[in-house]
This record gives structure tokens, C-alpha cells and sequence, in this order.
């Protein structure tokens, strides 16, 4: 008897068997590099291993994914053994999130991975202590030779950079919450000839004692944020056109030479007060675009800022409108938000802020914020101190009147740029109470009568916006010196629901115009901006 046939017969009857009650195992046929593409989705390395129990084919099919996954704040002592275990070729992308990991373990897993990276690393330590920014002991980084990117959050872990290599394909370097050890090292690397490709540096969250000098011809963007314990600090750089520097704290020296910075953030640098004699700090960088000044203060004896003479928009910081020279003594009546705010940040001084402000005759974009305190217990009239502003064409102003009438200050800033072409107000804060009707926050009351020519003025953005009597008072004197307006829209704060009220805001507003001005409201819906039209 021939049984040829049966036993081909069985395996193929088997086989459809499988089909009908849908046992048959479809995706184990398929390609490696399908299967791979499938596992680097999940983007967990440990869920992707536990799939070697589905079938012999899965066995080792984890291993050679060129990415490893670990999310979960996991031991960071899993990390090292996963990388030995990986057979792919090159490893292209690490992220790893691990929780209160000692100098030892990271330093492990990093030398492990150093000669196998041709990517990105991401690296995060999350630590539990309360005391998070002490110092937990420390490691040298290995070179990453074929590294694109770095990303370190340490817990500040300290750090040393290495003392020889090339990191010959990083672009962009990030230290975050770290303890830097050398800082003569670290400076060593940032240079171009051990960083050649180096585009973009930050390192925020830092403590180091001594000083660091950075010199790279390929920097593009820097953010250096809360650094404490850096002396002097030195940046040059004919490559770099962005550049942050903030909460630089307890330094002595800063310079600055970048003849290509397009835009410049300062803010929390340039402290006055106690030690201001031993702070000398120097910018040079001719073509650029954009200054941000934020809560420092400025003087030439102190500050030596180069010429800008393409300078296209200064964002300056807060001017006070009430207080006094010694405000400072009168804030008892603060929150306690606000009490630090005013203590931290000396730059309320309005001198600092005119001084700067001097510097400057023609500007494209200014963007000034001028502060009210929430109590007028001190009042003193502080806006005639701005004698003169620079000629402008788009002036965004930020006005946290806190409900008190703004319409004097505004009629102020306004008489001194009258060739304004572009006009956007912003009144954000929120506020529960009315100012009192005892209140000095309208005075001068000149802004109430006074004819003021804004005959450039074509287009104005008014935001966050709430109805207020103010707010009205002064809509409609900026209507009567806006003589050539074209469009306004009027944005109301998210807090402001579709009322009578507002709808008979809006219809004042339409009355105080003109028929050739382009009115548009806008309210918000589930926190969504949409458009509103006042209609019966």
C-alpha cells in the first residue's frame, strides 16, 4: 500500500486545520526586518524581550533591534545587561529613565555603549531625596565617537568630561541637573577641534566652582539656565546665532564676542545690589537681530554692551507705574508670589530699564511690560521718568494693571511713539475685586482730554480683555486718536463667558468706531478660540 500520499496528505490537513480554527501562526513567517520594524514600535526593550517566550523565531529577535527602550524608572543595573545582549550592528537610539542611579551603575552601562552609539542618547536619573541638588558622588563620560546627540539628566550625579577623543558627529550636547567636575574639561570638549560638528549646547540646572571658557566655530544655539558657582564666564563664538543665558548665578565675568548672534535672551544675569562692583560683563555681537532683557539690571560702568546697530526688536523688561524709590519696604500687603518677585528681581528699579532704553533710536519692534502693584498704597507717579523712547513702527505692550484703570500710562507711552504703525495690548492677570473709587491709578487725568495724533496707527491687537469700565474708558480715546485705523480684534480672557454684558461691550466698542475700521471679536469655548459677533 502506498502511504506516500497519507503522509503528505496529514501535514497538509493539519496545516488546514490550523487555518480554519485561526491557530495558524501568520506573523512568525514573516521577514526580520518586519518583525524588528514591528518590535521597535512597542519602545520598551523589556516588552519586547518577554515576546521571546511566543515562539523559537521570537528567541532572539529582540537582540538585534538597533534602539533600547527603558521608560519605566527602572534599576539602572537592567540597562548593562540588555546592552550586552544586543547583536545588532550599531545601536542608533538609547533612551533610558532610571531612579536614584549611582555614579558606578551609569558609568557602567555608558562605557559599554560608547563604541557601539551611532545616534542619539537620552539619559534620565530621577531622584527621590528631597535634597535633590546635593552632590551624590560622580563619573567620567566616555567619548561617544559616532554619538549625533547627548542628552544627560543627572540628578546631580557629578560629571567629568573626558580628557582625550573626538566626538566627531555631535551635534547637540544638553546636561541637565548635573555637578560639572573640571570645568576646564568641559570647555576642552565644547571647542571645535574635540566637538568639530557641534551645533546646539545646554546645560541648565548646573553647579560648578571655577571658571569656564567656550570657543567653538560651530555653535548655532546655546541656552546656558541656573548655573551656580561659574566665576567667569567666557563665550566666543563666530558661529553662533542664538544664544540664552539665565539665572547665572554668583558669577564676576561675563563676555561675550559672537559677530554672527542674531538673537540674544538675558534674564536673571545681571543682578544689582551687593558685590554689583565685582560684576564686569561685556556683549559683543554687531548683527544682532533680537535683544530679550529680563529682570537684570544695566549700568555702563558695569555693563559693557557693543554697538547694535541692526537691532530689529528689544523685549525689554517691567517698568513699574506707582511706587516709590524704596517700594521695596511697602510689600507687606503682597501675596507671597509677589513678594518674591519683588525681592528676587531688583530690575523693578525703572532706572536700569531707562538707562537701556537709551541706547536705542530706532527699533522696528518694541516690546515693553509695564507692572502695577496690586495695592496703590504707594503711589507715586513713576511713568514721567520715560522722557523719550525710540522711534518705532509696532509697539506690544503687556499691561498687568491688576483692575486698575491703564488708560494714563498707555497715553503716556503712546505721545512718545506717535508713528506707530501696529499696535498690540495685552491686560493679562485675573482679578476678583474692582480698583476702589478712591483709587490714583487714573491720574494724571490728562489722557481723559488730551488730543493725541496717532495717524500711522493702522492696525491694533487688544487681548485678554474683560469688560471693565477701564478698559471701556480707554477703548474709546484710543478710537479718537486712531484716525487712520484700518482693523482691530479684541480678544476677551478665557475666564469671560458669552453674556449681555459683553455683547453690549462690543456694541460701545462698534459705536466708538468708524465704518472703515475691520472690527473682529474673538471669545473662548472649552478653550478654544472662536468668533464672535454681538448680535441680537
Amino acid at each position: 500500500m502506498d502511504h506516500a500520499g497519507d503522509e503528505e496528505a496529514a501535514p497538509n490537513s493539519k496545516r488546514a486545520k490550523l487555518a480554519v480554527t485561526g491557530s495558524e501562526d501568520h506573523l512568525s513567517a514573516l521577514p526580520d526586518d518586519v518583525l524588528i520594524h514591528i518590535l521597535l514600535k512597542l519602545r520598551d526593550t523589556a516588552f519586547a524581550a518577554r515576546t521571546s517566550i511566543l515562539s523559537r523565531r521570537w528567541r532572539r529577535m529582540w537582540t538585534l533591534l538597533p534602539e533600547i527602550h527603558f521608560s519605566d524608572a527602572s534599576d539602572p543595573r537592567r540597562i548593562r545587561p540588555a546592552l550586552a545582549a544586543n547583536e545588532a550592528p550599531a545601536i542608533l537610539h538609547l533612551a533610558a529613565v532610571a531612579q536614584d542611579a549611582s555614579p558606578y551603575s551609569v558609568a557602567a552601562w555608558l562605557q559599554t555603549v560608547a563604541p557601539r552609539l551611532s545616534g542619539d542618547l537620552i539619559f534620565r536619573n530621577i531622584i527621590r531625596s528631597s535634597s535633590t541638588s546635593e552632590e551624590r558622588g560622580g563619573f567620567e563620560l566616555p567619548c561617544f565617537q559616532n554619538a549625533t546627540s547627548i542628552r544627560l539628566s543627572l540628578g546631580f550625579l557629578g560629571l567629568t568630561m573626558p580628557a582625550s577623543g573626538v566626538f566627531a558627529r555631535l551635534v547637540e550636547l544638553s546636561l541637565d541637573h548635573v555637578w560639572i567636575y573640571s570645568p576646564d574639561r568641559l570647555a576642552d570638549v565644547i571647542s571645535s577641534q574635540r566637538c568639530p560638528a557641534l551645533q546646539r549646547l545646554a546645560i541648565r540646572d548646573a553647579r560648578c566652582i571655577g571658571n569656564v571658557a567656550i570657543h567653538s566655530g560651530s555653535l548655532q544655539q546655546m541656552e546656558l539656565r541656573n548655573l551656580k558657582g561659574f566665576t567667569k564666564l567666557t563665550i566666543h563664538s563666530e558661529s553662533l546665532l542664538q544664544m540664552e543665558l539665565s539665572d547665572l548665578r554668583n558669577h564676576q565675568q561675563l563676555t561675550v564676542a559672537a559677530p554672527s548672534l542674531e538673537e540674544l535672551t538675558l534674564s536673571s544675569c545681571l543682578l544689582g545690589g551687593h558685590g554689583l562692583s565685582l560684576l564686569v560683563s561685556s556683549i559683543s555681537a554687531p548683527q544682532l537681530l533680537v535683544l530679550k532683557w529680563k529682570k537684570n539690571t544695566w549700568h555702563p560702568k558695569y555693563f559693557e554692551l557693543g554697538e547694535m546697530v541692526h537691532l530689529h526688536c528689544l523685549d525689554i523688561d517691567v517698568f513699574l507705574q506707582y511706587g516709590t524709590d524704596d517700594f521695596m519696604d511697602d510689600t507687606d500687603f503682597l501675596m507671597d508670589d509677589d513678594i518674591g518677585f519683588l525681592m528676587d528681581d531688583i530690575i523693578m528699579y525703572n532706572t536700569d530699564t531707562l538707562m537701556l532704553l537709551q541706547r536705542f533710536k530706532v527699533i522696528h519692534k518694541l516690546n515693553l511690560r509695564v507692572d502695577y502693584l496690586p495695592c496703590m498704597r504707594v503711589n507715586e507717579y513713576l511713568m514721567e521718568d520715560i522722557t523719550r523712547l525710540p522711534d518705532i513702527t509696532f509697539l506690544s505692550i503687556v499691561i498687568t494693571a491688576h483692575a486698575h484703570s491703564f488708560g494714563a500710562c498707555l497715553f503716556h507711552v503712546l505721545r512718545m511713539c506717535t508713528g506707530v504703525r501696529k499696535l498690540a495690548l495685552d491686560t493679562p492677570g485675573h482679578f476678583d475685586e474692582a480698583c476702589p473709587s478712591d483709587c490714583p491709578c487714573g491720574q494724571p487725568s490728562n489722557w481723559k482730554s488730551e488730543e493725541l495724533m496717532l495717524d500711522c496707527l493702522q492696525e491694533a491687537e487688544i487681548s485678554n480683555l474683560r469688560g471693565t469700565k477701564h478698559e471701556l474708558a480707554f477703548m474709546e480715546r484710543l478710537f479718537s486718536w486712531a484716525t487712520v485705523l484700518k482693523q482691530m480684534t479684541v480678544t476677551f480672557d478665557e475666564s469671560i463667558t458669552e453674556s449681555r454684558d459683553i455683547k453690549e461691550f462690543c456694541q460701545k466698542l462698534l459705536s466708538f468706531s468708524r465704518p472703515e475700521v475691520c472690527m473682529g471679536f474673538f471669545v473662548y469655548r472649552h478653550s478654544k478660540k472662536i468668533l464672535y459677533v454681538p448680535v441680537d
